[in-house]
């Protein structure tokens, strides 16, 4: 997967303030896999919506592979130690490549439990990096979604794009068989095999915010646009089931 990045035309001015400390991450993943996703808000410096795929060291894998072989369903977290968080950006002059923090089970915030502390994550690739400006001008509404991971075990989450708006990350896959292009004609399962290699935003429908938002079982048609992260792939559609919900925050960002 390579990086999608996204700079607004906004008064912040990235690398020049910013904490990840204060929000902390969201870690998710499998044995294979491992994402941190930053929680922020539309206030600055934390005014960034950042997508990684981590290598977590010795310490932090062994906490996270016992805590879920226990049975335990719900939300860890990542407290990373303070630094700006555009230095995360592939287009700094010297992007950080790794960073120490705490991974908890749940929330610091809401009772969380230090499971391993003075962890250390590499960042093996910037998956979405996008300053979010709160003052970007409304437009009709469009429910989309940054898609990655692979096509068995893949991961949605809300492109978070103004204000109000929601953090959500879904796991999910692609139903075999409903790949079409974007008239209707079917296209083979090698076209999203190819495409998901590289991290991919998807439009799901008109959706307001206060409508209703994936959730666990739901089947939805994803169109997926011809775009330089595709490769020059053509669009298609297909049919997404969402297996379950990883994480949802709205207070932050409303």
């Amino acid at each position: 997967m390579s990086a999608i990045h996204i700079r607004t035309s906004g008064h912040h001015q990235p690398g020049l303030t910013g904490g990840a400390g204060t929000h902390g991450m969201v870690a998710f993943g499998t044995g294979l896999d491992c994402y941190l996703s930053y929680r922020p808000t539309f206030q600055s410096p934390y005014n960034y919506q950042v997508l990684l795929e981590v290598a977590l060291d010795e310490r932090g894998s062994r906490a996270l592979g016992a805590d879920r072989r226990s049975g335990y369903t719900g939300i860890h977290t990542f407290d990373p130690e303070d630094f700006p968080i555009a230095e995360l950006d592939p287009g700094h002059a010297r992007p950080r490549k790794s960073f120490r923090g705490t991974l908890i089970r749940g929330r610091r915030e809401r009772d969380g439990i230090a499971i391993a502390g003075d962890v250390l994550a590499t960042v093996r690739r910037v998956v979405h990096f996008a300053e979010l400006d709160p003052d970007r001008e409304r437009g009709r509404g469009l429910l989309t979604h940054l898609c990655f991971g692979r096509p068995s075990r893949m991961y949605l989450a809300h492109h978070i794009a103004r204000q109000p708006s929601f953090d959500q990350i879904v796991s999910a896959w692609i139903v075999p068989g409903t790949v079409t292009d974007l008239l209707g004609e079917p296209l083979a399962d090698e076209v999203v095999r190819k495409t998901f290699e590289q991290a991919q935003p998807i439009i799901l429908g008109q959706r307001e915010f206060t409508g209703m938002r994936l959730r666990a079982g739901e089947l939805a048609v994803a169109a997926f646009p011809a775009t330089a992260a595709s490769g020059g792939a053509q669009g298609f559609l297909a049919e997404i089931a969402v297996e379950r919900q990883i994480y949802l925050e709205v207070a932050d960002l409303a």
